[in-house]
């Protein structure tokens, strides 16, 4: 179910929970007028701690982007094998 917001023309709000897709245009409203449905942004306060790290460091990047001030260092192979056992193992 998805809650719905309707105002009417004293610009009283009303909600309404229908299954998503399935709002109706209009709704009685509180004083009696008719309502009509009102488009609003999703609500991004129900997101996961996580997903709202993810817009906030989105919007902080957008105005002051982080900038790169040397070359990351270079990749490096691993290593020998520690286990002397590894060079008796076939080579691909």
């Amino acid at each position: 179910m998805v809650s719905y917001l309707y105002r009417c023309p004293e610009r009283h709000e009303t909600t309404a929970d229908a299954p998503m897709g399935k709002a109706a245009p209009h709704v009685e409203c509180a004083c009696g007028e008719q309502a009509r449905r009102a488009f609003t942004a999703p609500m991004l306060s129900s997101l996961p701690r996580a997903g709202q790290r993810a817009v906030e460091g989105a919007m902080a990047t957008a105005e002051a982007p982080a900038v790169v001030t040397e070359v990351p260092p270079a990749y490096s192979a691993p290593g020998p094998a520690s286990d002397p056992r590894h060079s008796l193992l076939p080579r691909p």
